[in-house]
């Protein structure tokens, strides 16, 4: 299924793809996917509400997302596509569990209008899925664009501590809108070498924000 040589970074158009991560020295792997357009209504309500999107629950059954969603959105918004949203959302959870071999993932969804994580950094856990429903996706260095020894803030100013960890400002990598990506952490088998180096896209105005899709283990949080 996979090239003789692994690569620290894979990408496939199944869900498959994702069995790589336990391969020896894989650091993310990408399901390469379109925007579902069942979701559309649900994802456009949820970036023009104007009060704050956030959901985070552990394990969440269907039925709970769907009615927690539809708290989050305009009474008008077709039903139809929360629920397919919501159905997305279940899915993406229980592909994550089985994946990473927990049985009660935390699942978050944010609206986020900030820069959020500016810095490039790898995360203290053991691994995590980031979908990006709308707005810019999550950025990431390849290992040979990383200085390692920079990463941290060091008394520094974030743009200071990029600036020292990134090579190849020119070379930083971005993850689609609506493809999932699963990555790991420090808490990885390998992961102090290894972990993933990313950032959350830098939003230049308002109109920019991103609709953030995380799982990964209540534990490791």
């Amino acid at each position: 299924m996979f090239a003789q040589e692994i690569a620290p970074h894979v990408s496939g158009a199944t869900p498959e793809i994702f069995d790589a991560i336990h391969e020896e020295g894989v650091n993310l792997a990408v399901w390469e996917r379109l925007p579902d357009r069942r979701t559309y209504h649900a994802v456009e309500a949820l970036m023009d509400t104007k009060s704050q999107v956030r959901l985070d629950v552990s394990a969440p059954g269907k039925a709970t997302l769907e009615a927690l969603l539809l708290s989050l959105v305009a009474s008008n918004t077709p039903r139809q596509s929360v629920f397919a949203l919501a159905s997305d959302i279940f899915n993406l959870s229980r592909l994550f569990g089985n994946v990473a071999g927990l049985a009660h993932p935390r699942v978050r969804l944010e609206r986020v209008s900030d820069d959020g994580c500016a810095l490039f950094h790898a995360d203290t856990l053991s691994v995590r899925m980031l979908c990006t429903y709308a707005g810019a996706g999550t950025e990431w260095l390849e290992n040979n664009n990383i200085r390692r020894g920079q990463l941290g803030i060091q008394g520094r100013s974030i743009a200071e501590a990029n600036a020292a960890i990134v090579q190849d400002p020119a070379s930083i990598r971005r993850i689609p809108r609506s493809h999932v990506a699963i990555l790991t952490g420090s808490l990885w088998p390998g992961g102090e070498e290894n972990a993933l180096v990313h950032r959350s896209a830098p939003v230049s105005t308002p109109r920019a924000s991103r609709l953030r899709l995380c799982v990964d283990s209540a534990c490791d949080c």
